[in-house]
């Protein structure tokens, strides 16, 4: 008899992620969207990777403002994406967005919460100045009551 191995599904559970777009791509099976497979960098699950899904408008294909898909782009590439020439999906390859990871209302996999889509922040805004800083040189805050 031949032996067959087994490969269960790794879902994650609700954690907010880092996350890298590895591809992405035009879907059509729910209606116009489009497909991204997504990698969390960093921390516990670090590695581990998702198909997501975006919708496109049903009478366009395009990416409209307020949408998922928009909040990607705009997290990867900067608020005035859509001003720049040449952007397409492949823009997205490899860039980064931070994101809340959930599972679909059944579980069956792991995808991204829309409204909770953003920018990486930068490493210096992890780093809150001391008081002791001399960052108010010129006294003009030093009577507010912190």
């Amino acid at each position: 008899m031949t032996e067959i191995g087994f490969a269960p599904k790794e879902i994650i559970p609700q954690k907010v992620c880092r996350l890298e777009v590895l591809s992405a791509e035009t879907a059509d099976t729910y209606g116009p969207q489009i497909g991204l497979k997504l990698k969390v960098v960093g921390g516990e699950h670090d590695g581990h990777t998702f198909m997501d899904y975006a919708n496109r408008d049903e009478d366009t294909g395009q990416v409209k403002q307020g949408s998922k898909a928009w909040s990607i782009f705009e997290a990867c590439l900067g608020r005035d994406f859509h001003k720049q020439s040449g952007i397409s999906l492949e823009s997205l390859v490899g860039r980064q967005f931070m994101g809340q990871v959930t599972q679909t209302r059944t579980g069956s996999r792991n995808k991204v919460e829309h409204g909770t889509v953003g920018p990486i922040p930068p490493k210096d805004a992890k780093a809150t100045p001391s008081p002791d800083s001399g960052g108010d040189d010129d006294g003009m805050f030093a009577d507010l009551p912190f």
